[in-house]
């Protein structure tokens, strides 16, 4: 899926209406459909019991880090990009509603409006801006009948995104994306706007969006920090000069990001990032923070909390 959330419609194929669900029920049981990842996690967050499926099932690595439900949801595929749905398997599942969570601009919006006419099923667009997670949480939680249980996690998303947003400047970076780090989210991108949203300067300039890149543009760039959610890329490069020496001498630093069970910067762009912003706002003081997040975004209390690592 694009960092522009949803550029193309399902297969063309033959229109399937879904047949009726019968008389509803209260906060009924894997009724509703996610059309991306991002739409997933919200339904995950607010009221998890109601998510249909994965368009993008988590590794075993992730899932070990969730309830156990999250396991055993099959995987869909997505409405827009991404793996194709199946939709006679969606079918099968007599889903209530779809929810999409993303850019809310006319192209998307077109998309909602034929998706709903194909599998007859109510759909909802909710704007996934960053900073409008907590509107996004408290729709979500209308929609799904969940309001009471997800008040407490929109107000502890609003008041960490008022204290991301009026951090003091911080360093300057490139963002190693990819198993050899030369992928990078350009300044501007959905894939960084965790880190320049934190008033972090984004060195990666002259395109769009995603895109590749060179060893040797990184070290022109001269970024003060790397960042990888790849422990396996920062392990490799530890030690390589052309990585971490910069011209006068000095060792780049070198951060981590949790990516358990879902990254914090944009793998995907959804409520997982505001575990960044809350580290970000308050790097030595964010861990009951995080870990209060962690168990209202994922269902688990974890054993031991994720937080960033400084490599030497």
């Amino acid at each position: 899926m694009t960092t522009t959330r949803r550029s193309m419609l399902i297969g063309t194929g033959a229109t399937m209406a879904l047949a009726g669900c019968g008389p509803a029920s209260p906060r009924p049981a894997g009724d509703v459909i996610a059309a991306g990842q991002p739409a997933a996690l919200l339904i995950w967050a607010v009221a998890r019991e109601r998510l249909a499926g994965w368009p993008r099932k988590p590794t075993p690595d992730c899932l070990a880090a969730l309830p156990p439900l999250a396991a055993s949801l099959p995987e869909l595929g997505a409405l827009g990009g991404g793996r194709p749905a199946n939709l006679e398997a969606i079918a099968a599942l007599r889903p209530r509603l779809a929810i999409d969570y993303g850019d809310t601009d006319p192209e998307n919006q077109a998309l909602g409006d034929r998706i709903k006419g194909r599998l007859g099923v109510d759909w909802r667009l909710i704007d996934g801006a960053l900073t409008r997670i907590p509107e996004a949480i408290r729709e979500a939680a209308v929609v799904l009948e969940a309001d009471r249980d997800a008040a407490a996690l929109a107000d502890e998303a609003a008041q960490v995104l008022d204290l991301w947003s009026r951090v003091r400047a911080g360093p300057s970076f490139y963002y190693a994306r990819g198993v050899d780090g030369l992928e990078t989210g350009f300044r501007g991108a959905l894939a960084t706007e965790v880190l320049e949203g934190a008033g972090w300067t984004n060195v990666a300039e002259g395109a769009r969006d995603i895109g590749r890149v060179t060893a040797e543009q990184v070290a022109a760039w001269d970024p003060e920090v790397l960042v990888t959610l790849n422990p396996a890329f920062a392990e490799a490069v530890r030690h390589n000069r052309l990585w971490r020496r910069r011209p006068d001498g000095r060792l780049r630093r070198l951060l981590v990001l949790p990516d358990h069970p879902f990254g914090w910067i944009d793998r995907p762009p959804s409520v997982n990032r505001l575990l960044a912003c809350a580290w970000l706002a308050d790097p030595g003081g964010s861990q009951m923070t995080i870990a209060s997040l962690t168990r209202r975004l994922y269902g688990m209390a974890p054993v031991e909390v994720a937080l960033p690592q400084w490599i030497r």
